[in-house]
């Protein structure tokens, strides 16, 4: 089968869940004989200002570079939706297709895409599967939370009429596509570590009923895209449920299916075994909508109660100052396998309806216990004993005295699954 993916493209410039997810699934398809192509958004071209792309191998992935693609909103908020939905000579879209002529086209993101490429393989009967990574799309935010604010449960107000005072200037998330983005990132994090020590922002309120008719118009333009898949593949019920009470009258085909990764240590059944929690850790960025802070409070009760207990945070380069907490900063596979062997339980407390989670994943096929709020979608996958509805009714006790059984599909078993969605 030939396979067009679009995704965001390869580390070092891009990196997150969906990149790594994407990357995966079509080096295991490629290895099951399939055709693969990757089509992403890459850098600008300041001398030609319509779209081409720019064929290659990388990674051992064929790749279509899609060169002046539109803005990606990687690096901060949209404030110019205008800059968002400019159309283009659908010519450059309809050479790629007759030239690949591909069988599926698996979309990842809608970050830097034309509307004009899905009208164009609508046209051409390619059957075209979404998969929900975030809400970017039916949030101008991929995470549709914003300054502390959780808008999936807001029914009074809309993101898409507050975002743009939280907007960056179109020139500034233009950085992230230029060929220098990698190092100009790694010089940032160097000079200007994020500080740790305060929630220093509170919850926003007050929000704005008013129509903005700018960003309500770049709605009706995502809608028009995504009214072009006909499978959307959603990779938790957390997913599912955000999607359709915000597109209650979309017709999709729908397939609710958990993910995998190849960063996964061990898959089949994993057995997680009573033991006293004397450890407990924190892994993601150190910020609100991750819930660092509520996982800091948690922790400081967590170390009171008991002189053995010990608490640790790690995924992130920011400084913290509270001497009973261990930082043991970013990790690579290895050294997060080596600091589990730290840690009885980790805690992940994200704010926002995370579509998925692969970090829990990854805990877990370790053998390391992992308590996860009922608003992310890994949740699916994680045993009831370790799902709460807040950080405060998180039962360590009672996980400490269960055992657990798990079962991890490993990628090859995922593609599987994913290929019966593009045949059915």
């Amino acid at each position: 089968m030939k396979i067009l993916h679009y995704a965001l493209g390869f580390p070092p410039e891009r990196t997150g869940g969906l990149v790594k997810y994407s990357l995966d699934l079509m080096n295991e398809q490629i290895s099951q004989g399939h055709e693969v192509v990757m089509v992403f958004p890459g850098r600008v071209n300041f001398l030609k200002r319509e779209p081409y792309f720019k064929f290659g191998n990388r990674q051992n992935i064929p790749y279509a570079e899609l060169v002046n693609s539109l803005p990606l909103p990687l690096i901060g908020n949209i404030k110019n939706p205008q800059d968002f939905m400019k159309h283009t000579d659908s010519k450059v879209f309809v050479n790629l297709l007759e030239s690949e002529k591909p069988d599926v086209i698996h979309i990842h993101t809608l970050m830097g895409l034309y509307g004009e490429f899905l009208e164009e393989a609508q046209k051409r009967n390619i059957k075209i599967v979404f998969t929900t990574h975030d809400y970017f799309g039916i949030s101008p935010h991929p995470k549709m939370y914003l300054a502390g604010h959780d808008f999936v449960d807001d029914k009074k107000y809309d993101i898409w009429n507050n975002i743009r005072p939280y907007g960056s200037k179109t020139i500034k998330l233009r950085i992230n596509q230029l060929s220098i983005y990698p190092v100009l990132r790694t010089l940032v994090k160097k000079l200007k570590k994020s500080s740790a020590l305060v929630d220093d922002l509170p919850e926003q309120v007050g929000w704005s009923t008013e129509i903005d008719s700018g960003f309500q118009e770049l709605k009706k333009y995502y809608l028009s895209m995504l009214k072009c898949v006909d499978i959307v593949h959603f990779n938790s019920s957390v997913s599912k449920k955000v999607y359709e009470q915000f597109l209650p009258l979309m017709t999709w085909e729908t397939v609710t299916l958990s993910i995998s990764s190849n960063n996964i240590e061990k898959f089949g059944k994993i057995s997680l075994f009573a033991k006293p929690i004397e450890s407990i850790a924190y892994i993601g960025p150190y910020n609100k909508e991750k819930g660092f802070f509520e996982f800091l409070k948690l922790a400081a009760e967590f170390i009171s109660k008991d002189s053995n207990n010990k608490a640790f945070i790690m995924g992130d380069n920011g400084t913290i100052q509270f001497s009973e907490i261990n930082n043991l900063g970013t990790y690579n596979k290895q050294s997060l396998i080596n600091n589990l062997k730290l840690i009885d339980l980790v805690i992940l407390p994200s704010k926002w309806h995370e579509t998925f989670g692969l970090i829990a994943l990854e805990v877990l096929s370790t053998g390391t216990k992992v308590a996860v709020l009922k608003t992310m979608g890994v949740s699916d996958v994680v045993p009831e004993e370790m799902r709460s509805s807040t950080v405060k009714t998180i039962d360590i006790e009672t996980i400490a005295k269960s055992n657990f059984n798990i079962c991890i599909l490993p990628m090859s078993s995922h593609e599987e699954q994913i290929m019966k969605i593009y045949v059915d």
